[in-house]
């Protein structure tokens, strides 16, 4: 009987230390926020910068805080990194018209627009990426389902081709968008100004050419410490790693 006893103690005290630590960090977390909005609107945007930088780290990444802090780069007139945190806050909240607005308006002040996309890449953009993926997988189950009932049914030659033919189709396009909308997920941003392009991975090369900052680059390869990356306007070359950051970082995703 002691024995329960002691143990029930020893559950509650454990039960109210880990309640006071989650109510505790709640607090933390809600102060920094507090304290990073109260910077902003005193427009001390170096110190919300601060402020939402920390809590991200000790929170994850969440729109509202995302935003913020992207509002707050954009101030203080860091492009990059105001452009990095509002693409990272529209893809936790895509429908979300602030964001998406802010974004679209300061790449058009820094007339940060990529070219044109042409007729197939319009038509793959249709879709997102796990649309294309639940295409694939409707394809499976159409082609299983037709083997499964031509083992039980009789179908004419004609019917036969054409469902054949549909099947294949929708594969054949869903693994086609799934590559292309695969390719474009995850794209990093340049976050210094006037960063040179390269046309190999070494500091003494020549440059091909020089990326604003808070242009959208798709890195393909690295070496060492530089990275061969294709721009929005279809340029590629080597550039130094430590100058881009990629939008998706599961590391540090969090509530």
């Amino acid at each position: 009987m002691k024995g329960r006893g002691f143990h029930c103690v020893i559950s509650t005290v454990l039960t109210i230390l880990l309640l006071a630590t989650v109510v505790f960090a709640g607090t933390v977390e809600d102060d920094l926020f507090r304290r990073g909005n109260e910077a902003y609107s005193r427009g001390d945007y170096d110190q919300a910068i601060a402020n939402y930088e920390q809590l991200t780290t000790t929170a994850g990444y969440a729109p509202a805080v995302l935003y913020n802090l992207a509002n707050s780069y954009a101030m203080a007139g860091k492009t990059g990194k105001a452009i990095l945190n509002y693409e990272r806050a529209l893809r936790l909240a895509p429908a979300d018209s602030d964001i998406a607005g802010n974004l679209e308006l300061i790449k058009k002040e820094h007339g940060l627009f990529p070219q044109e996309p042409s007729t197939a890449e319009k038509f793959f953009q249709l879709l997102t990426l796990n649309q294309w993926t639940t295409l694939i997988l409707l394809a499976l189950l159409l082609i299983t389902a037709y083997l499964f009932a031509s083992m039980k049914y009789r179908f004419s030659r004609q019917f036969s081709i054409g469902a054949r033919a549909c099947c294949l189709l929708l594969l054949c396009l869903g693994t086609a968008g799934t590559i292309f909308r695969y390719q474009d997920f995850n794209p990093s941003v340049v976050v210094a100004p006037d960063v040179k392009m390269l046309i190999s991975p070494f500091a003494s090369s020549a440059s091909v050419g020089t990326l604003p900052e808070g242009r959208l680059v798709y890195p393909q390869k690295s070496h060492g410490s530089f990275s061969y990356v294709a721009d929005e306007m279809n340029r590629h070359g080597w550039i130094d790693s430590s100058l881009i950051e990629p939008i998706c970082q599961s590391a540090r995703s969090g509530s």
